[in-house]
């Protein structure tokens, strides 16, 4: 528990990150869409005189609405559909349980809620589905319905997700890739970003993230599209990876022009990046817009030009002739004139070419064990040392204790103790205490304010049929900006649809502020009572990381010696699993700079300079991957013994975090780099030599790991 100036530290992140707002996140069009699909069976219930039926239908299609923003295509439909199906179950168990005993309620929330929280194990798909399906318990089970009556309820909620999803797929074919194009110009733009400056003292490779989202997104293909729509995106990111490669290798090249003092063959190198920023940009903007590329003038010869003024530096200089900075430039304006012909594809090169390719099937392989897959997750999260299955235990203990007090406290909307539980209660602090604060001000605020509203104009069922879907539109509209105002707005959209259905809302406001403080309370008290820290957690994900490094790594140098078994598809599953892992490691290590202070077996210092040395590591292999159709080493024990002991260095690493205890010696790493140095330097072969200057960032980065690891 955080006390004195680490508390104060933590409360004062907390309040700074539940008020921030990022107007980028305005969703326009996303909210006119979604609101049509809240507006339909509003509209029509009024029409048919049976507006609590059209309540029922708006909360399925709402829900749906903020659910879709799960997935890109294909999985954000099945995520929809799902998350309609789940609501109807769930709508129909909590009105059928609600109109028994209490108790019964109880055990159904209890238990639903255990199976919910070991449910996000899966992933955030699964998460979303789940807590949905716990909020139409909570709200449904206030009513007392038959179960006939229940059944018919489900059916209306899952009518309206289905609607909803409807509406939102029917305009996938009329879209002319947003989502591809978007992701790609955020690569390509990120990309820009770094060879605007090529870093030449801090080693740092290209930001993967955006990477990530791509492969996300084309993985998840548009149903509507034909293969050699997505062949012209696929054919963008491959570019689009090896330019990074690229330019993570002339960083390497830099800092090695400046470490041997030759300041103007550097410079070059940095003004190549600058012009290659330009060719890079103009490929972003074309995606966005949806053209292809304009040839603005001087925009390639000035490409040309820095490409001769390294050639002329590095030929005149022995000393650094030998490196492979020419081969790299050279690689980098081929792979950006590669990138800039296939930017003009998506431009409608393959819509005006009919035999592109029928209807696209399924891009990716679905495996028929994903099943028995998703099961054993499950199972392997059913362990008390799992971080699921612990916030599965404390999520369904303070649904339970919250609908306890909504049945025994004189309370006319008491569920909504168990609706602010729910919304709060996340499995990390930071989220859960971020949000506690948001969801906590957010609902107080749009409780008053909607209920102000409503009693001072006293509507009628038109005026609140519209001060519903004001509401709904707005909340869809700034979803992503912040938080609390999104809890605002959602609040406000709740106080008036039920009211809509014939509940007097606006009449009950101090019992809904007294109930929603009741929630945020329960559920921040049930976190400070049983804490899981991120602390515990961010040794392994790091340790994962490194894992996923090594198989990249060894896979890379194994190509080296072997260039003819090299196996290219599986270089890049490795890069992308090293990639994720990276994600979640770095997630993790934020989520802990969030927690208050305590004392675990790595602290925060430790695991900043781990991931630190991490990224060095990236480097190098991606500079080194870069290299691989241009290098091959002849066979030699020194390059096996070296390739063997760097993965061995990191798997002493990883082990060590895992255990938490001692790191074991580590291999001679570096008197075995030099011994390859010398041997390479022998050979005098340019290509070959420029493992010497990666393999030394891998020694001293593994090295740099073990210094972190002994420090603890």
């Amino acid at each position: 528990m955080p006390s004195g100036a680490a508390g104060r530290s933590v409360a004062g992140r907390i309040l700074r990150q539940s008020a921030q707002i990022d107007r980028s996140g305005v969703e326009l069009w996303f909210g006119l869409r979604c609101t049509i699909g809240v507006a339909i069976p509003l509209v029509a219930s009024l029409l048919l005189h049976r507006p609590a039926d059209g309540v029922a239908v708006s909360i399925g299609a709402i829900v749906v609405g903020f659910a879709s923003r799960q997935g890109v295509y294909r999985t954000r439909a099945a995520t929809m559909l799902l998350a309609s199906a789940a609501m109807g179950v769930a709508t129909f168990v909590g009105s059928a349980s609600g109109g028994g005993s209490p108790v019964l309620h109880v055990a159904v929330t209890v238990l639903w809620a255990l199976a919910v929280g070991i449910l996000a194990s899966l992933g955030a798909s699964a998460t979303a589905i789940g807590l949905n399906s716990v909020l139409a318990i909570t709200i449904f089970g206030q009513f007392h319905f038959t179960p006939l009556e229940a059944a018919e309820q489900g059916l209306y909620v899952f009518a309206g997700g289905v609607l909803q999803t409807v509406l939102l797929v029917i305009v996938w074919p009329f879209q002319r890739f947003s989502a591809e194009r978007s992701v790609l110009a955020k690569a390509y733009r990120s990309l820009g970003a770094y060879a605007s400056n090529i870093p030449r003292v801090k080693l740092a490779p290209p930001d993967p993230t955006t990477f990530t989202s791509v492969h996300d997104t084309l993985e998840d293909p548009q149903p509507f599209a034909r293969r050699g729509e997505v062949a012209a995106f696929r054919a963008l990111l491959l570019e689009a990876e090896r330019i990074r490669a690229t330019l993570a290798a002339l960083a390497v090249d830099r800092y090695l022009l400046e470490t041997a003092g030759a300041r103007d063959a550097s410079d070059d190198v940095r003004e190549l990046g600058s012009a290659a920023h330009d060719i890079v940009i103009e490929i972003a903007g074309a995606l966005d817009e949806a053209r292809a590329p304009h040839e603005r003038e001087g925009l390639w010869p000035a490409l040309d030009a820095r490409m001769a003024a390294i050639e002329r530096k590095t030929a005149a200089d022995p000393a650094i002739a030998a490196g492979q900075t020419v081969g790299d430039a050279h690689a980098l304006l081929g792979q950006l004139r590669a990138a800039w012909r296939a930017a003009c594809l998506p431009a409608g090169a393959f819509r005006k070419d009919k035999s592109a390719g029928a209807a696209l099937g399924p891009m990716v392989s679905y495996s028929p064990f994903i099943a028995r897959e998703a099961l054993a997750t499950l199972r392997a999260n059913c362990s008390p040392g799992s971080p699921f299955a612990q916030h599965a235990v404390r999520l369904a203990a303070t649904l339970g204790v919250a609908d306890v007090l909504a049945n025994v406290l004189p309370l006319q909307r008491g569920y909504w103790i168990a609706l602010t539980a729910a919304l709060v209660l996340r499995p990390d602090f930071a989220t859960t205490f971020v949000r506690g604060v948001a969801r906590i001000a957010g609902t107080l605020a749009g409780a008053l304010l909607a209920s102000s509203i409503a009693a001072t104009l006293h509507p009628g069922p038109v005026g609140l049929l519209v001060g519903a879907l004001v509401f709904a539109a707005i909340g869809y509209t700034i979803f992503s900006v912040n938080y609390a105002i999104y809890t605002v707005t959602i609040t406000g959209y709740v106080v008036f649809l039920l009211a809509f259905g014939g509940l007097p809302e606006h009449s009950a406001i101090l019992d809904r502020v007294i109930a929603t403080l009741l929630g945020g309370a329960l559920a921040l008290t049930a976190y400070f009572v049983w804490p899981t820290w991120e602390r515990e957690r961010v040794a392994a994900q790091l340790a994962d990381l490194l894992d996923a490094q090594r198989a990249h790594m060894r896979l890379v140098l194994e190509a080296y010696a072997n260039p003819a078994q090299a196996g290219e598809r599986e270089i890049h599953r490795t890069q992308l699993a090293a990639w994720l892992a990276r994600s979640n490691a770095e997630a993790s290590a934020d989520r802990m700079l969030n927690e208050p202070v305590h004392s675990y077996a790595l602290g925060v210092r430790q695991a900043l300079g781990i991931l630190a040395a991490s990224r060095r590591v990236g480097l190098a292999v991606l500079a080194l991957q870069s290299r691989l159709p241009r290098s091959s080493v002849a066979p030699n024990e020194a390059f096996d013994t070296l390739v063997r002991e760097l993965d061995r260095g990191l798997a002493i690493v990883a082990s060590a975090l895992r255990a938490a205890g001692p790191l074991q010696p580590l291999p001679p790493l570096r008197e075995m780099q030099i011994a390859l140095r010398r041997l390479l330097d022998d050979e005098h072969n340019a290509g070959v030599a420029a493992l010497v200057s990666e393999t030394d960032l891998l020694v001293d980065s593994i090295n740099a790991m073990a210094h972190v690891l002994e420090k603890r």
